[in-house]
């Protein structure tokens, strides 16, 4: 079988909208979730009754070092919990169904509509609901959301985990939150119908939030840590424990992972593969799909802020925000990035709006402080820290989390993207292959930031079906080649 692994992931101050079109949260700004009763009897193929909302055991969870350095650039030690609660199901929330025919209309409509053309047709009627889980962040148990869907037929299919783009960075910007009280059940969400149609074509799968975008439960009470590796990586694992759990009495049975991430998700992506060993080693991923990813965190925050003010400056000012309150090891805070006010106003702005802080007429000497942008024009950042080590711990070539697994990958670009710097990701793909990673490289001509995954509808899935049925990978693994027109493209 192909190298899978068990280990026996104005201008606005937010970034701009890193979500692909076919894994669209369908939110743009979110909104409050509203609560209502949890959904019980979710389904006749006998899943068991939704497990009550529940508070962590009494008894204190092991901990264990899983040798990653959990202690990394100056903040505060902690060590993983290691305990059977990770990934419980806390509550669910039942949602639409879609029968074969609405999917192959809602397949026909996106075709008609020129956002993809596809050689795929719905096979199976779907099931759906909202799932509240167990997971864990800097040591501590916390609570996250994801939806899960799967096909209402019986048999075993393989789980797709789908790594959303950026949606904001609280909990009211969770991709999911559209749906929590929608009055169809989120019948009329485009993230209920998308996630929907992949199950459709024989996937169960699962779209977690992430951390500190939940949907529903009580307030996460801190800013979702943008671009940082490890909290995303881990939850994104644990939804999937989740899955597995929520269906483990059912006639639909879970089998081998696959994985699809976009901008932020494809990060995302790259580093479930790095974390599984680590932490989920009883997991088997077949297959990964990254999809425009910021690989490389610390030349793309180098390129934001070397020239000009950019699309991509946004993306760096969020996730310098929001690594100095999780890692906050940084003396100054934020006060070291950014200049009075904005130190303050750009987190309390990302904490009350999906959208961020507006900027009037910004550059780079308007909104930065002399010492990061001097250090942005040296390798790596110079001895810029701790800033230079959050960026480090974040980019795939020079994360200090050893690489054990062996999962091989697609490596997605668009030719035109104006957000992801692709001279960046180019260099950062040769570099990853130099160092034993099995990445397939597609790049779609033409193709804006949030195009690659439309366009290459066909070919991503090709690829994870190619993994998941053991064929070899292609000649031309870790060929960095011209872009082409992708196989979707209308």
């Amino acid at each position: 079988m192909e190298g899978g692994s068990s280990g026996s992931s104005g201008a606005d101050a937010n970034v701009e909208d890193t979500q692909t079109d076919v894994v669209d949260s369908g939110v743009e700004g979110g909104k409050d979730a509203p609560e209502e009763a949890s959904s019980t009897d979710v389904s006749a193929d006998t899943l068991a009754d939704t497990e009550p909302e529940t508070s962590p055991p009494d008894a204190e969870p092991d901990v264990v070092d899983a040798g990653t350095g959990q202690a990394r650039c100056g903040a505060t030690p902690y060590d993983w919990i290691t305990s059977p609660v990770l990934g419980d199901v806390l509550e669910t929330k039942q949602k639409a169904p879609h029968s074969v025919v609405e999917l192959g209309l809602a397949v026909a409509y996106f075709q008609k509509e020129g956002e993809f053309k596809t050689k795929r047709l719905p096979k199976h009627g779907t099931k759906a609901e909202l799932i509240r889980y167990q997971t864990q962040d800097r040591g501590k148990l916390i609570d996250a959301t994801a939806l899960l869907t799967y096909p209402s037929s019986k048999g075993t299919y393989p789980i797709l985990l789908i790594l959303h783009g950026t949606a904001g960075f609280t909990d009211k910007c969770a991709p999911t939150a559209g749906m929590v009280g929608a009055d169809w059940g989120g019948f009329e969400e485009e993230l209920g119908v998308l996630a929907a149609l992949y199950a459709s074509f024989g996937y169960i799968v699962v779209f977690p939030d992430y951390i500190g975008l939940k949907s529903f439960g009580s307030p996460t009470g801190f800013l979702h840590p943008y671009l940082v590796a490890e909290p995303t990586a881990i939850a994104s694992l644990d939804s999937v424990r989740a899955t597995k759990k929520r269906l483990a009495s059912s006639s639909t049975v879970p089998g081998d992972v696959v994985v699809i991430g976009g901008s932020q998700g494809g990060h995302a992506a790259a580093f479930v593969n790095r974390y599984l060993p680590h932490y989920a080693p009883e997991l088997t991923i077949k297959g990964s799909v990254w999809d425009v990813p910021p690989t490389d965190l610390t030349e793309q925050s180098r390129a934001a802020l070397s020239v000009s003010w950019e699309n991509a400056t946004k993306n760096a000012i969020a996730f310098f925000a929001t690594s100095n309150e999780w890692y906050a090891s940084a003396p100054g805070g934020l006060s070291e990035i950014l200049l009075p006010p904005l130190d303050t106003e750009v987190p309390a702005s990302m904490a009350s709006e999906c959208k961020g802080t507006k900027f009037d007429d910004p550059t780079l000497e308007k909104v930065f402080t002399p010492q990061v942008l001097a250090a942005a024009k040296e390798p790596d950042f110079g001895t810029f820290e701790p800033w230079a080590c959050y960026m480090k711990e974040s980019s795939l070539s020079s994360t200090s989390v050893p690489r054990l697994d062996d999962i091989p990958s697609m490596f997605l670009l668009g030719e035109k993207d104006a957000l992801v710097n692709n001279t960046v990701e180019r260099a950062a793909f040769q570099e990853l292959c130099a160092q034993g990673l099995k990445l397939v490289y597609l790049e779609c001509a033409g193709a804006t930031h949030t195009k690659p995954l439309v366009w290459a509808f066909d070919q991503t899935l090709d690829f994870l079906e190619d993994r998941l049925n053991g064929k070899p990978l292609p000649a031309d693994t870790c060929l960095l080649r011209a872009a082409e027109t992708c196989t979707s493209q209308p």
